[in-house]
C-alpha cells in the first residue's frame, strides 16, 4: 500500500509555483492502479516523488506504513522498480541492461552472481527477448528497446512496479501482451501504478482509476465509478459513453463534447 497525504511538490525552489498541490490519493497492495489526466497535469511527478526521485516540500509518501524518506536507497530500490518515459540509450547489450536491474543487490565493483544471471534470464523470457539477448540496444525497434527496459524492471524483483507510459512505441499486440503480463504480475502480488495515454485501455484495464487534473487528484475509485460519476467528460471535455457488450464486458467511445 502506497498513501500520499497532502503532498505539495516542485522543481527547483519551494519559492516556485509547485506542480503539485496537497495532493492525497492511495495506491492498494497488489492491484493495477492507472493515472490518467490531461497533459500537464502532474502524473509523471507524481511517480517521480512516490519513487523518492523529488524531494517532498510538504505533506508525505508513504509506503507500507513507513515514509518514504525513511528508507534507505537500497532498500526502497529493492521495493520500488521505476520506467520512465525517456531515457537515455547506452551502447551495451540487451542482456547487459537487464542485468543493471540486479544493482540493488550488489555492491561496487559490479559482480553479478548466478542467481542474479537467472533473474535477468527469467526477465528476458518474460518479455520474449530470448533471441535478442546479445544484439546492441541501438540496433532495435522502439517497441523492443521499450521491451528491453521493461525487462530491466522486473529483473529488479521489487514488489511495486512504477511505469510511466509504458505502452508507448508497442504496436497493438505487444500493448495487449505487455498488458497481459502485468495482469498476471499483480496476480502473482505485485503492486502496479501507471500512466496510461488510452483512456479506453485506463478504463477497462484499470483496477483503480486516479484522475488528476491542474497538479490535484480530482477523483480516484474503480473505472465503472468514475465513468458514471462523469468525471473523465469534465476533465477532459468530451462526452463517454459506455456500450455493454453480451459477455459483459464494456466498451467505452469518446467523442469531442459540443459546446
Amino acid at each position: 500500500m502506497i498513501e500520499v497525504t497532502n503532498l505539495t511538490v516542485g522543481y527547483g525552489k519551494k519559492s516556485l509555483s509547485p506542480v503539485l498541490k496537497n495532493l492525497s490519493c492511495s495506491i492498494p497492495a497488489e492491484k493495477i492502479s492507472v493515472l490518467v489526466g490531461p497533459n500537464g497535469s502532474g502524473k509523471s511527478t507524481l511517480l517521480k516523488t512516490i519513487c523518492g526521485f523529488l524531494p517532498v516540500w510538504n505533506g508525505s509518501v508513504q509506503l507500507d506504513g513507513k515514509l518514504l524518506s525513511d528508507y534507505a536507497l537500497s532498500e526502497r530500490a529493492k521495493k520500488i522498480a521505476y520506467l520512465s518515459q525517456s531515457r537515455r540509450l547506452p551502447e551495451i547489450t540487451v542482456r547487459s541492461l537487464v542485468l543493471h536491474g540486479r544493482f540493488p543487490y550488489t555492491h561496487f565493483p559490479r559482480h553479478y552472481t548466478k542467481e542474479d544471471c537467472a533473474v535477468a534470464d527469467s526477465a528476458l523470457s518474460a518479455m520474449g527477448l530470448d533471441s535478442i539477448a546479445e544484439k546492441k540496444l541501438s540496433c532495435l525497434s522502439g517497441g523492443q528497446q521499450q521491451k528491453v527496459f521493461l525487462a530491466m524492471a522486473l529483473a529488479q524483483q521489487t514488489s511495486v512496479l512504477v511505469l510511466d507510459e509504458p505502452l508507448t512505441f508497442l504496436d497493438i499486440r505487444q500493448q495487449l501482451e505487455l498488458l497481459h503480463l502485468l495482469k498476471k504480475l499483480c496476480a502473482q502480488g505485485k503492486t502496479i501504478l501507471l500512466v496510461v495515454h488510452d483512456l479506453h485501455t485506463a478504463l477497462t484495464f484499470a483496477d483503480k482509476l486516479i484522475v488528476m487534473s491542474g497538479g490535484e487528484v480530482i477523483s480516484e475509485g474503480t473505472p465503472a465509478l468514475i465513468a458514471e460519476k462523469g468525471t473523465i467528460d469534465t476533465v477532459f471535455g468530451i462526452h463517454t459513453e459506455k456500450i455493454s457488450l453480451p459477455k459483459g464486458e464494456n466498451l467505452y467511445t469518446f467523442s469531442t463534447e459540443l459546446v
